[in-house]
């Protein structure tokens, strides 16, 4: 070759390599030095197939070869085509390539321009996780129900096959809330040591990721003195591992582990853009933890009265029909009561709203402590409360029931009704019979207790 044309090589942007009818390297130049990791020296006379070639393929290229020089026909050459090609230190390199075939003398030799792209890859890689992750943050309703298939679409779209979601317990202590492992693969003996494992600060991957806040890529796993599992990983032939920090506010909330059986080598553009990734799904997750605390909150204030932090009557129908349940699928008796305080209004009208809004939370707060956890106290309207006592007989009802009324606060008298449920009544029918016992104690002038027959 004219020194111009070995200029012109050595100075292309795209690996050039040449390679004879026996599959040995007779040309390199230096954009194949940089992209493969051999030098011009050491790659020439050597096997191509065992230098760039990844094993799954070459087979394949060996029978190519032997049917071009059988027959004349290469059905890859002179098309572009996508493929894997092999570095020295054993990662692979996504590259695209043409083959020509030209005959020098009576030698035919075969001709590739190469051209790494890892970049190209790793923007549709990165798009298409971005997708992916949108969309299964955009169908999930809660937290639970999108870590699982964001470990799924991270590890699947970034080509990783186990994958382990960890948060922060008390202590701090970190934990393994879920893995996946892709299809076909078993790995459960490391599934299950990693669900066991509990991490300190510091210690082993996740730890190291927590308190760095940084993600940290590890190639070889078994080598690394640090990680707990790596016995565990070598084990289930586990290689190469990273570990992804999801902050929030500046904090790590948890953490993502993926390992590869596969060499990988620790390209800084690979962990970028999983950081990213990782950025995204924390900053998703949080508003999914925020919303779900915000549906919490509007459904406690939706069954909660604001004056008395009791159960409000939309709380009470809940807890009474849940209760009525209760007592027909056990058989157990169940005493319903309603009590209303005393001329209520003479007392708003005498001494104003504020101090009628404060007897009604000293009523609510005075008679709750005399109940039982199971009792159901409620603000029923105005200045009426309702009272359910599960698994309890009329007469330890009525007990209780008279003790509240000595408790009424500032010297007020209270009247009540009581009911025991009779198998049959309807939450209509038993709420009608204790309301019916209020009215005629109020009619016997007030400051009594009145149960229904």
């Amino acid at each position: 070759m004219g020194i111009a044309a070995r200029s012109i090589l050595d100075n292309a942007h795209e690996a050039f390599v040449s390679m004879d009818a026996g599959g040995f390297i007779i040309d390199w130049n230096r954009q194949a030095e940089a992209t493969f990791g051999w030098t011009r020296e050491e790659a020439l006379g050597r096997v191509l197939s065992d230098t760039i070639i990844p094993p799954r393929y070459r087979e394949a290229h060996l029978r190519g070869l032997e049917r071009f020089i059988d027959t004349g026909e290469g059905p890859v050459l002179d098309q572009r085509i996508e493929i894997e090609a092999l570095h020295r230190d054993g990662h692979e390199v996504p590259i695209e390539l043409t083959i020509s075939v030209v005959t020098v003398g009576d030698v035919q030799v075969f001709q590739a321009f190469l051209h790494d792209i890892s970049e190209r890859r790793r923007s549709m890689q990165f798009l298409a996780s971005q997708h992916a992750i949108t969309t299964v943050l955009a169908e999930s309703e809660t937290v639970e129900q999108a870590v699982p298939r964001l470990l799924c679409v991270l590890c699947t779209e970034m080509g990783w096959e186990f994958g382990a979601y960890w948060t922060v317990a008390d202590g701090p202590v970190l934990e393994c809330r879920e893995t996946w492992t892709v299809s076909g693969l078993d790995l459960s003996g490391f599934a299950e040591s990693t669900r066991r494992t509990r991490l300190k600060p510091g210690a082993g991957l996740p730890g190291r990721v927590f308190s760095t806040k940084r993600p940290m890529f590890i190639p070889k796993v078994a080598d690394d003195p640090g990680l707990p599992r790596r016995q565990t990983a070598a084990e289930w032939g586990l290689t190469a591992a990273v570990g992804l920090p999801l902050l929030a506010g500046g904090e790590v909330q948890g953490v993502i582990e993926c390992f590869t059986r596969e060499t990988r080598h620790p390209a800084p553009q690979l962990v970028e853009m999983m950081e990213a990734l990782a950025a995204q799904i924390a900053h998703f997750l949080t508003i999914l933890s925020d919303r779900a605390q915000l549906v919490d909150r509007l459904q406690r204030l939706s069954t909660t009265d604001e004056l008395t932090g009791l159960p409000n009557r939309r709380g009470w129908n809940e807890a009474l029909e849940r209760e009525l349940a209760r007592a027909q699928r056990n058989d157990e008796p169940l005493c319903l009561a309603l009590l209303d305080l005393d001329r209520f209004k003479a007392f708003n009208d005498a001494h104003g709203h504020p101090a009628g809004d404060a007897l009604l939370r000293d009523a609510a707060q005075q008679w709750k402590r005399l109940l039982r956890l199971s009792d159901v106290l409620a603000r029923y309207g105005g200045e009426e409360f309702a009272l359910v006592f599960p698994a309890s007989p009329i007469h330890h009802a009525l007990a209780v029931v008279e003790r509240l009324r000595a408790a009424t606060p500032r010297g007020l008298t209270a009247s009540a009704g009581l009911a025991a449920w009779r198998s049959g009544d309807s939450q209509e029918q038993l709420v009608a019979r204790a309301d019916s016992a209020l009215y005629e104690a109020k009619r016997r002038g007030r400051d009594q207790t009145v149960t229904a027959p």
